[in-house]
């Protein structure tokens, strides 16, 4: 008997590993919709979504299985890190074709990472729009605003070439 787990066989020597192995659900069993939701750590929505573009075949009634629940795992993951649900149904294809060629799946990361580039690249000079708006802005008792003037009239600081040019 393992004094750790209560376990038998000793088989999980932490409480962490008993923990995870008690959370898989049986070979065969199907999860209700809020259980595999829990244990996928997703919201009903990306459930959806996912449901949306056909990558839960099988769950029949909102009934999933083990494998259900490893593909809204990595759509989550993958969708934290940014990959629209296009890319992640390519990715989970890439995933279970044993043919598959990594330099597809490297591709598409590398692709994700040059939009994030260009998106930090926006931000940043939306942040420099911001700031150089509110060192004019005197911030006193006044009425007068050329941050809220911007806004009203959509033009110098916050105009496409301005921003480019920032």
């Amino acid at each position: 008997m393992n004094p750790r787990t209560n376990s038998p066989h000793g088989c999980c020597s932490t409480p962490e590993a008993a923990t995870t192995k008690s959370n898989a659900p049986a070979v065969g069993r199907r999860l209700g919709m809020e259980e595999a939701m829990a244990r996928a750590g997703v919201s009903e929505r990306l459930l959806r979504q996912c449901e949306a573009h056909g990558l839960l075949q099988g769950a029949y009634g909102h009934r999933y299985t083990h494998e259900h629940v490893s593909v809204l795992r990595f759509a989550r993951r993958a969708y934290a890190l940014g990959f629209g649900m296009s890319d992640i149904t390519r990715l989970l294809a890439l995933r279970q074709n044993e043919h598959r060629r990594s330099a597809e799946v490297k591709r598409i990361a590398l692709s994700r990472s040059e939009e994030l580039e260009s998106r930090i690249e926006e931000l940043q000079a939306t942040k420099r729009v911001l700031e150089r708006l509110a060192g004019l802005c005197l911030g006193d008792h006044q009425p007068a605003c050329p941050i809220l003037d911007e806004l009203l009239e959509l033009k110098g600081f916050c105009a496409p070439a301005a921003i480019a040019s920032a």
